[in-house]
Protein backbone atom coordinates (compact mmCIF):
# COMPACT_ATOMS: atom_id res chain seq x y z
CA UNK A 1 0.00 0.00 0.00
CA UNK A 2 1.18 3.88 -0.69
CA UNK A 3 0.66 6.22 1.14
CA UNK A 4 0.63 10.00 0.42
CA UNK A 5 1.22 11.95 3.95
CA UNK A 6 0.68 15.84 3.85
CA UNK A 7 1.07 18.20 6.59
CA UNK A 8 -2.55 19.36 8.39
CA UNK A 9 -3.53 22.67 7.46
CA UNK A 10 -2.71 24.47 10.27
CA UNK A 11 0.63 22.72 10.59
CA UNK A 12 4.27 24.59 8.85
CA UNK A 13 5.43 22.88 6.15
CA UNK A 14 7.27 19.41 6.12
CA UNK A 15 10.99 19.20 6.71
CA UNK A 16 13.21 18.54 3.55
CA UNK A 17 14.55 15.24 3.25
CA UNK A 18 18.01 13.88 1.33
CA UNK A 19 17.56 10.38 -0.31
CA UNK A 20 17.66 7.67 1.72
CA UNK A 21 15.97 9.22 4.59
CA UNK A 22 13.05 7.54 7.01
CA UNK A 23 10.27 8.63 9.25
CA UNK A 24 8.61 6.87 12.04
CA UNK A 25 4.85 6.33 11.67
CA UNK A 26 3.17 5.83 15.08
CA UNK A 27 0.72 3.22 13.41
CA UNK A 28 -2.93 2.98 14.75
CA UNK A 29 -2.04 0.03 16.59
CA UNK A 30 0.03 2.07 18.69
CA UNK A 31 3.53 0.82 18.13
CA UNK A 32 5.82 3.27 15.97
CA UNK A 33 7.40 1.49 12.71
CA UNK A 34 9.90 2.99 10.66
CA UNK A 35 9.65 3.35 6.66
CA UNK A 36 11.64 4.76 3.64
CA UNK A 37 10.47 7.78 1.93
CA UNK A 38 10.28 6.27 -1.33
CA UNK A 39 8.80 10.32 -3.32
CA UNK A 40 10.93 12.69 -4.57
CA UNK A 41 13.36 14.23 -2.19
CA UNK A 42 12.50 17.99 -4.28
CA UNK A 43 9.45 17.78 -3.69
CA UNK A 44 8.42 18.41 0.08
CA UNK A 45 4.83 19.38 -0.37
CA UNK A 46 4.23 15.51 0.63
CA UNK A 47 5.73 12.52 2.12
CA UNK A 48 5.11 8.91 0.28
CA UNK A 49 5.78 5.69 1.75
CA UNK A 50 5.20 2.39 0.53
CA UNK A 51 4.09 -0.68 3.00
CA UNK A 52 4.63 -3.93 2.40
CA UNK A 53 1.05 -6.24 3.97
CA UNK A 54 2.65 -9.01 4.70
CA UNK A 55 0.62 -11.68 7.33
CA UNK A 56 2.78 -14.17 7.47
CA UNK A 57 5.84 -11.51 9.13
CA UNK A 58 3.80 -8.84 9.95
CA UNK A 59 4.32 -8.17 14.01
CA UNK A 60 1.12 -5.52 14.00
CA UNK A 61 2.37 -2.45 12.55
CA UNK A 62 2.56 -2.56 9.11
CA UNK A 63 -0.61 -4.55 9.43
CA UNK A 64 -2.57 -1.97 11.29
CA UNK A 65 -1.78 0.53 8.89
CA UNK A 66 -2.23 -1.39 5.63
CA UNK A 67 -6.14 -2.13 7.15
CA UNK A 68 -7.41 0.93 9.43
CA UNK A 69 -5.76 3.49 7.88
CA UNK A 70 -8.06 5.62 5.47
CA UNK A 71 -8.06 8.98 3.56
CA UNK A 72 -8.17 11.82 5.87
CA UNK A 73 -6.79 10.12 9.02
CA UNK A 74 -4.35 11.91 10.93
CA UNK A 75 -1.13 9.82 11.59
CA UNK A 76 1.63 11.13 14.02
CA UNK A 77 5.30 11.20 12.43
CA UNK A 78 8.80 12.11 13.02
CA UNK A 79 10.72 13.91 11.56
CA UNK A 80 13.31 12.57 8.41
CA UNK A 81 16.46 10.69 9.57
CA UNK A 82 18.58 9.76 7.21
CA UNK A 83 21.50 6.38 8.23
CA UNK A 84 21.60 5.56 4.23
CA UNK A 85 22.80 8.85 2.83
CA UNK A 86 24.10 9.32 -0.80
CA UNK A 87 28.29 9.58 -0.91
CA UNK A 88 30.26 11.48 -3.59
CA UNK A 89 30.93 9.41 -5.90
CA UNK A 90 31.67 9.26 -10.02
CA UNK A 91 29.30 6.55 -10.89
CA UNK A 92 25.93 4.40 -8.57
CA UNK A 93 24.74 0.84 -8.68
CA UNK A 94 21.40 0.23 -6.79
CA UNK A 95 21.10 -2.92 -5.99
CA UNK A 96 17.03 -3.77 -4.30
CA UNK A 97 15.46 -6.87 -3.01
CA UNK A 98 11.72 -6.51 -3.02
CA UNK A 99 10.44 -4.09 -0.97
CA UNK A 100 13.99 -2.59 -0.75
CA UNK A 101 13.06 -0.72 -3.76
CA UNK A 102 11.70 2.70 -1.48
CA UNK A 103 14.91 4.14 -0.36
CA UNK A 104 16.37 3.44 -3.33
CA UNK A 105 13.78 5.81 -5.55
CA UNK A 106 14.67 9.03 -4.13
CA UNK A 107 18.10 7.88 -5.05
CA UNK A 108 17.81 7.49 -8.68
CA UNK A 109 15.31 10.74 -9.10
CA UNK A 110 18.04 12.74 -7.95
CA UNK A 111 20.69 11.23 -9.75
CA UNK A 112 18.76 11.15 -12.70
CA UNK A 113 17.85 15.46 -12.16
CA UNK A 114 22.11 15.66 -11.89
CA UNK A 115 22.45 13.72 -14.47
CA UNK A 116 24.85 11.23 -13.17
CA UNK A 117 25.58 7.65 -14.09
CA UNK A 118 23.48 5.26 -12.57
CA UNK A 119 22.09 1.73 -12.91
CA UNK A 120 19.65 0.09 -10.34
CA UNK A 121 19.01 -3.70 -10.50
CA UNK A 122 16.03 -4.74 -8.75
CA UNK A 123 15.35 -8.48 -7.97
CA UNK A 124 11.31 -8.93 -7.17
CA UNK A 125 9.18 -12.12 -7.27
CA UNK A 126 7.32 -10.81 -10.34
CA UNK A 127 8.76 -8.12 -12.48
CA UNK A 128 5.67 -7.15 -14.13
CA UNK A 129 3.28 -6.47 -11.20
CA UNK A 130 6.37 -5.13 -8.59
CA UNK A 131 5.63 -2.19 -6.85
CA UNK A 132 6.97 1.31 -8.83
CA UNK A 133 7.51 -1.34 -12.14
CA UNK A 134 5.55 1.34 -14.74
CA UNK A 135 7.51 4.18 -13.32
CA UNK A 136 10.70 2.28 -13.61
CA UNK A 137 9.97 1.33 -17.11
CA UNK A 138 9.23 4.95 -18.32
CA UNK A 139 11.45 6.36 -21.05
CA UNK A 140 13.57 8.42 -18.68
CA UNK A 141 14.69 5.72 -16.64
CA UNK A 142 14.23 2.15 -18.56
CA UNK A 143 17.54 1.84 -19.91
CA UNK A 144 19.15 2.25 -16.37
CA UNK A 145 16.74 -0.16 -15.23
CA UNK A 146 17.22 -4.17 -14.85
CA UNK A 147 14.44 -6.33 -13.68
CA UNK A 148 15.41 -9.92 -12.28
CA UNK A 149 13.34 -12.50 -10.37
CA UNK A 150 15.78 -13.82 -7.44
CA UNK A 151 19.52 -14.22 -7.80
CA UNK A 152 19.11 -17.42 -8.68
CA UNK A 153 18.93 -15.77 -12.23
CA UNK A 154 22.43 -14.08 -11.59
CA UNK A 155 23.91 -10.78 -9.78
CA UNK A 156 24.37 -7.72 -11.34
CA UNK A 157 26.84 -7.82 -14.16
CA UNK A 158 28.02 -4.74 -12.75
CA UNK A 159 29.32 -6.27 -9.30
CA UNK A 160 31.91 -8.90 -11.20
CA UNK A 161 34.55 -6.19 -11.61
CA UNK A 162 35.19 -3.91 -8.70
CA UNK A 163 35.21 -0.16 -9.58
CA UNK A 164 37.23 2.17 -7.50
CA UNK A 165 34.94 5.51 -7.88
CA UNK A 166 31.71 2.89 -8.13
CA UNK A 167 29.17 3.12 -5.14
CA UNK A 168 26.68 0.03 -3.98
CA UNK A 169 23.57 1.06 -2.75
CA UNK A 170 21.70 -1.88 -1.75
CA UNK A 171 18.35 -2.41 0.47
CA UNK A 172 16.21 -5.73 0.71
CA UNK A 173 16.26 -8.80 3.24
CA UNK A 174 18.83 -9.75 5.23
CA UNK A 175 19.29 -12.70 3.48
CA UNK A 176 19.56 -10.95 -0.02
CA UNK A 177 21.45 -8.31 1.55
CA UNK A 178 24.46 -10.41 2.96
CA UNK A 179 24.63 -12.67 -0.40
CA UNK A 180 25.19 -9.28 -2.40
CA UNK A 181 27.89 -7.87 0.06
CA UNK A 182 29.26 -11.61 0.07
CA UNK A 183 29.32 -11.54 -3.34
CA UNK A 184 31.17 -8.18 -3.85
CA UNK A 185 33.67 -8.41 -1.63
CA UNK A 186 34.85 -11.70 -2.58
CA UNK A 187 35.10 -9.87 -6.29
CA UNK A 188 37.22 -7.52 -5.07
CA UNK A 189 34.79 -4.87 -3.49
CA UNK A 190 35.90 -2.71 -0.63
CA UNK A 191 33.39 -3.00 2.12
CA UNK A 192 33.25 0.67 2.20
CA UNK A 193 32.18 0.88 -1.24
CA UNK A 194 28.88 -0.86 0.23
CA UNK A 195 26.21 0.98 1.43
CA UNK A 196 22.90 -0.70 3.36
CA UNK A 197 19.81 -0.17 4.92
CA UNK A 198 18.06 -2.24 6.85
CA UNK A 199 14.11 -2.89 7.59
CA UNK A 200 15.22 -5.14 10.79
CA UNK A 201 17.80 -5.36 13.26
CA UNK A 202 20.41 -8.22 12.01
CA UNK A 203 19.51 -11.35 14.11
CA UNK A 204 21.58 -11.91 17.17
CA UNK A 205 23.78 -14.85 18.78
CA UNK A 206 24.07 -12.66 21.99
CA UNK A 207 22.59 -14.32 25.24
CA UNK A 208 19.92 -12.61 27.13
CA UNK A 209 22.08 -13.73 30.03
CA UNK A 210 24.68 -10.53 29.26
CA UNK A 211 27.05 -9.61 32.23
CA UNK A 212 25.72 -6.05 34.22
CA UNK A 213 27.82 -2.99 33.53
CA UNK A 214 27.72 0.87 34.64
CA UNK A 215 27.11 3.93 33.06
CA UNK A 216 28.76 7.28 33.68
CA UNK A 217 27.20 10.29 32.77
CA UNK A 218 29.83 12.78 32.12
CA UNK A 219 28.05 16.08 32.17
CA UNK A 220 26.89 15.31 35.85
CA UNK A 221 29.10 12.55 37.12
CA UNK A 222 25.90 9.90 38.07
CA UNK A 223 26.48 6.83 37.80
CA UNK A 224 23.89 4.18 36.64
CA UNK A 225 23.84 0.17 36.77
CA UNK A 226 23.10 -1.40 33.55
CA UNK A 227 21.52 -5.25 34.68
CA UNK A 228 22.05 -8.16 32.60
CA UNK A 229 18.84 -7.95 30.17
CA UNK A 230 18.60 -4.59 30.54
CA UNK A 231 19.07 -2.09 28.08
CA UNK A 232 21.27 1.34 28.77
CA UNK A 233 18.01 3.05 27.42
CA UNK A 234 15.99 1.01 29.78
CA UNK A 235 18.16 1.73 32.84
CA UNK A 236 18.71 5.44 32.28
CA UNK A 237 14.69 5.63 32.19
CA UNK A 238 14.23 4.01 35.62
CA UNK A 239 16.83 6.59 36.77
CA UNK A 240 14.71 9.64 35.08
CA UNK A 241 17.21 9.82 32.56
CA UNK A 242 15.06 11.81 29.68
CA UNK A 243 17.06 10.42 26.46
CA UNK A 244 15.10 10.15 22.40
CA UNK A 245 13.41 6.80 21.96
CA UNK A 246 11.92 5.39 18.31
CA UNK A 247 12.58 1.76 16.84
CA UNK A 248 13.94 0.66 20.04
CA UNK A 249 15.47 -1.87 17.77
CA UNK A 250 18.47 -0.12 17.31
CA UNK A 251 17.45 0.38 13.01
CA UNK A 252 16.69 4.49 13.18
CA UNK A 253 19.37 6.42 15.23
CA UNK A 254 17.44 8.32 17.15
CA UNK A 255 18.75 7.24 20.64
CA UNK A 256 22.60 7.34 19.07
CA UNK A 257 24.89 9.54 21.85
CA UNK A 258 28.61 10.21 21.93
CA UNK A 259 30.23 7.69 23.85
CA UNK A 260 33.93 8.88 25.56
CA UNK A 261 35.16 6.29 27.16
CA UNK A 262 34.95 2.23 27.26
CA UNK A 263 34.13 -0.32 24.03
CA UNK A 264 30.75 -0.83 23.23
CA UNK A 265 29.27 -4.25 22.49
CA UNK A 266 27.42 -2.33 19.04
CA UNK A 267 23.85 -4.29 17.89
CA UNK A 268 22.34 -1.59 15.90
CA UNK A 269 22.63 -1.58 12.20
CA UNK A 270 22.97 2.39 12.09
CA UNK A 271 26.23 3.14 13.12
CA UNK A 272 29.40 2.36 10.61
CA UNK A 273 32.19 0.90 11.62
CA UNK A 274 34.47 4.21 12.22
CA UNK A 275 31.13 5.47 13.97
CA UNK A 276 31.27 2.89 16.34
CA UNK A 277 34.54 4.06 18.20
CA UNK A 278 32.80 7.38 19.11
CA UNK A 279 29.01 6.56 19.54
CA UNK A 280 26.70 4.26 20.61
CA UNK A 281 22.59 2.99 20.27
CA UNK A 282 21.00 2.88 23.85
CA UNK A 283 18.05 0.91 22.66
CA UNK A 284 19.92 -2.05 22.14
CA UNK A 285 24.10 -2.24 22.45
CA UNK A 286 25.66 -3.14 25.21
CA UNK A 287 29.41 -2.96 26.76
CA UNK A 288 32.46 -4.80 26.51
CA UNK A 289 34.32 -2.88 29.39
CA UNK A 290 32.97 -2.88 32.96
CA UNK A 291 31.93 0.65 32.74
CA UNK A 292 30.46 3.13 29.29
CA UNK A 293 31.01 7.02 29.95
CA UNK A 294 28.60 8.99 27.60
CA UNK A 295 28.18 12.41 26.71
CA UNK A 296 25.19 12.63 28.79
Amino acid sequence: MRLRLVARADDENLPGFEPGAHVDIMTPSGLIRQYSLCGSADDTSAYEVCIKHDNATSRGGSASLCTQVSPGMELQISSPRNAFTLPEARRYSLVAGGIGITPLLPMLLRLQRNNAEWELHYYTREPEQAPFADMLRNSSYQEHVHFRRSLREGYPDCLNIPSPDTAIMLCGPDGFMNAVSSHAVAAGWRAEQIHTEYFRPAESSHSLMDQPFEVVLARSGQTIRVQAGQSIASALLAAGIEIDLACEQGMCGACIVPLLAGVGDHRDVVLTQEEQGGHIALCCSRSRTPSLTLDL
